[in-house]
């Protein structure tokens, strides 16, 4: 993991590790207060379960930004050196796709979450 972060780039794989833990948090206290029928009402439930989405839609985006930038920097440089071999060029690609990865993983268990405590919060509060 720490080998991705690296390889990633700090600048987007550190806001991303950021954003999954909170959303590890934000699941867990939610699904905690769901199962224990401590939410005052549905509208406070559901403001507090939408959080979850929210967060993983903008882990999604900050890691499409950064191999955005990462491919954007990558295709300046080759056009400054005038070639590059097509090895060190996916080599690059790979990288930069490192964020997008993450940001992936990070969309699909916090939809995940988001759906499973959803339907919690129907069967419960209704």
């Amino acid at each position: 993991m720490i080998k991705l972060i690296s390889d990633g780039g700090p600048l987007f794989t550190i806001p991303l590790v950021l954003f999954f833990l909170t959303n590890v948090v934000l699941i867990t206290r939610n699904a905690t207060l769901l199962y224990s029928n401590k939410f005052d009402s549905i509208d406070v439930a559901k403001k507090s379960i939408e959080y979850i989405k929210y967060i993983g839609i903008l882990a999604f985006s900050w890691g499409l930004l950064g191999q955005l930038i990462g491919l954007y920097s990558a295709f300046e440089f080759i056009q400054q050196s005038g070639g590059i071999d097509p090895k060190i060029l996916m080599a690059g690609i790979r990288v930069s796709s490192i964020t997008t990865v993450i940001g992936l993983s990070i969309f699909v268990i916090s939809y995940a979450g988001w759906i499973l405590l959803t339907v919690k919060m129907n069967r419960t509060l209704s």
